[in-house]
C-alpha cells in the first residue's frame, strides 16, 4: 500500500472514530467484550459503552437496554458470529423502539479489513497507520 493510500484510510478511520467520539452521550456503544472497551477507550471514544452480558439472553439484553437508552451504536465485529450477532441485537432492539445505528460498523469493516475482524484490534491498527503515516503521536 502506498503512503498516500494508507494516509486516505487512516484519514477514513479517523473520522469514524471522530463521528464515535462526538455521538449523543445518550447513545450508547454496544460492543461485544471488555477487550472492545478498552480498544475504543484506548481510541479516546467516550462512554456509555456497553459490553453484552453472556449471563442475560440477548432478548432481556435488548430490552435493559431499551430501558435505559434510545439509541444504541452497534459495534461487533466483523466475523461470521458479529454478523449474526448484529443482525439479531439490530431486530431485537428497532423492536423495542430503540434507534440502532450500524452505520460506523460497516464503516469500520470496510476500513479495516482484512487486517482486522474484531474491534478490540482497532486500536492496534490504528497505531500502525499512523506510524506508518508519520503521526504517531496523537492521541493512542
Amino acid at each position: 500500500m502506498t503512503g498516500s493510500r494508507t494516509e486516505r484510510r487512516l484519514e477514513r478511520i479517523e473520522e469514524v472514530l471522530e463521528v464515535l467520539r462526538e455521538r449523543d452521550a445518550r447513545a450508547a456503544i454496544l460492543v461485544e467484550g471488555e477487550r472492545d472497551v478498552r480498544a475504543l477507550e484506548l481510541l479516546g471514544v467516550p462512554g456509555p459503552i456497553v459490553k453484552l452480558n453472556a449471563g442475560e439472553s440477548l432478548l432481556n439484553m435488548c430490552e435493559l437496554l431499551a430501558r435505559r437508552y434510545g439509541a444504541i451504536v452497534l459495534l461487533t465485529d466483523w466475523d461470521a458470529k458479529g454478523e449474526e450477532l448484529a443482525g439479531r441485537l439490530k431486530a431485537n432492539l428497532e423492536r423495542a423502539a430503540v434507534r440502532v445505528d450500524t452505520g460506523p460498523r460497516e464503516r469500520l469493516g470496510r476500513l479495516a479489513r482484512p487486517e482486522v475482524s474484531a474491534v478490540e484490534e482497532l486500536a492496534a491498527l490504528v497505531v500502525r497507520l499512523r506510524r506508518a503515516v508519520g503521526t504517531e503521536a496523537r492521541r493512542v
